[in-house]
């Protein structure tokens, strides 16, 4: 039982991951880079996720629980949805 406790905690770790990248269905690359208090805080000492449309990135506070950062990171995920939606299904025009 000991072994399959261990194995059971390892699991969990490893689905909490955060990732260093994500591709959405459509092929759109999106990086995600986990960044110390100090690095957040020279981007907005505000935020504690950050979507960058122009290098399709995500910055996450790293200082954060990890079940924190993954809803951060779904949430800033929906920006870069838009703004594919934005750059390529519009043309950048917004359309009603």
């Amino acid at each position: 039982m000991r072994w399959r406790m261990g194995a059971i905690v390892n699991e969990r770790k490893r689905q909490l991951r955060i990732p260093r990248g994500v591709v959405l269905p459509f092929g759109y690359r999106i990086t995600v880079k986990q960044l110390s208090d100090v690095e957040m805080d020279k981007r907005d000492k505000d935020a504690d996720g950050i979507w960058d449309a122009e290098t399709k990135t995500i910055y996450l506070r790293k200082g954060l629980p990890v079940t924190r950062r993954r809803y951060i990171l779904a949430h800033e995920l929906g920006h870069a949805w838009l703004d594919w939606q934005h750059r390529y299904m519009d043309d950048g025009k917004a359309s009603t």
